[in-house]
């Protein structure tokens, strides 16, 4: 397929994808759905009436949910080569590191690959990590070793690095997301003139997000001093560049980080007094730059990340409804936790 037709291909599927994504509406109409209802809309009703344990359930609505992400990625993916494809693959691994992050607790804790199986996400072999072979390592250390040699080895190998500095689990997880997120980034930068100016404004989101987020929690959850905590920052964002993060690291408190904001993000998280509430209009805020990028960007890789991100988010809201849904929780406490301040008010 030439680059022109894949380009028209490419803009035609996340097109006739994005269709499913959730307008403030249809979460409206799914929030008053009856569990049942709502089961069969989405084809789960049968992991739902299943005589599974409360954890089990909860995996498997996720795995259900996440398996039906990754066909979406596999069909963006076709038409794609060079670094289009490979950036929208390195953005699903953040699944595989998840599933990693699980093994390193099991290491930690020796458990087994069959007590364990049941907390990871079964994942397409393009991204899958080599599970049995990792608990198989001696140590830590040895498991981060062996995915030097693949398509994890950035990753893995700064994560080696600190692990060997500061042998505990907070900080190799830091490290972990530090250098996914960094390689997002690089990718950004290597896509070709057409893909570049949009997939740099995406990921500038998407680090904006996260950067903030670290630094709240980081400063005034785990009391991290502004060093350590701006060493654990991505210095890249749409509007949270290096010298931005520097000065709000150097804040003693949550309200004054968010006065300190660009307009943007400050009008995005006015309000909020933490990291739980920034987080939930954070995401929302991002949902929508999403769908503004699928319908205007003439990126047609930066349309595919877009819908990816807005369609995991869209699953996650979905997830959590359920979850509401079957542990009985308060209507009004579902409607708050899934629907926009400004929405709710309008309601």
């Amino acid at each position: 397929m030439n680059s022109s037709a894949s380009q028209t291909y490419l803009k035609t599927r996340v097109n006739i994808f994005a269709t499913q994504l959730f307008t403030d509406d249809r979460v409206l109409e799914l929030l008053d759905m009856p569990l049942e209802e709502l089961s069969g809309t989405f084809g789960l009703t049968g992991i739902i009436e299943s005589p599974l344990s409360s954890q089990q359930l909860n995996h498997a609505l996720e795995q259900s949910l996440l398996q039906s992400l990754m066909s979406d990625l596999s069909v963006l993916l076709r038409p794609l080569d060079g670094t289009s494809r490979v950036l929208l693959i390195y953005w699903s691994r953040k699944f595989a590191l998840f599933n990693l992050k699980t093994l390193i607790r099991c290491k930690l804790n020796e458990l087994s690959l069959e007590e364990v199986s049941s907390y990871l996400h079964h994942l397409p072999d393009i991204i899958r990590l080599p599970h049995e072979k990792l608990l198989q390592a001696e140590n830590i250390l040895e498991m981060l070793h062996l995915l030097e040699h693949g398509p994890y080895q950035s990753i893995a190998r700064q994560a080696r690095q600190v692990y060997e500095e500061k042998n505990e689990p907070f900080s190799l997880d830091a490290a972990i997301d530090r250098s996914y997120f960094q390689g997002m980034v690089k990718y950004s930068n290597s896509n070709s003139q057409i893909d570049r100016e949009g997939l740099k404004e995406l990921i500038g989101m998407l680090t904006d997000r996260q950067n903030l987020l670290w630094l709240l929690r980081y400063r005034f959850m785990y009391q991290l001093s502004s060093s350590e905590t701006y060493y654990l920052l991505v210095p890249f964002g749409k509007y949270l560049d290096r010298n931005r993060l520097m000065e709000l690291v150097n804040l003693d408190s949550f309200q004054s980080v968010l006065e300190k904001l660009p307009p943007k993000l400050s009008r995005i998280v006015s309000g909020t007094t933490n990291a739980m509430q920034a987080r939930q209009r954070l995401d929302f805020s991002l949902s929508r730059e999403m769908r503004r990028l699928i319908r205007f960007s003439p990126s047609s890789a930066t349309r595919a990340l877009a819908y990816l991100v807005a369609r995991d988010t869209d699953l996650k809201r979905l997830n959590a409804l359920l979850q509401g849904k079957l542990l009985g929780l308060d209507s009004e406490l579902v409607h708050e936790a899934l629907m926009p301040p400004a929405l709710q008010e309008a309601a």
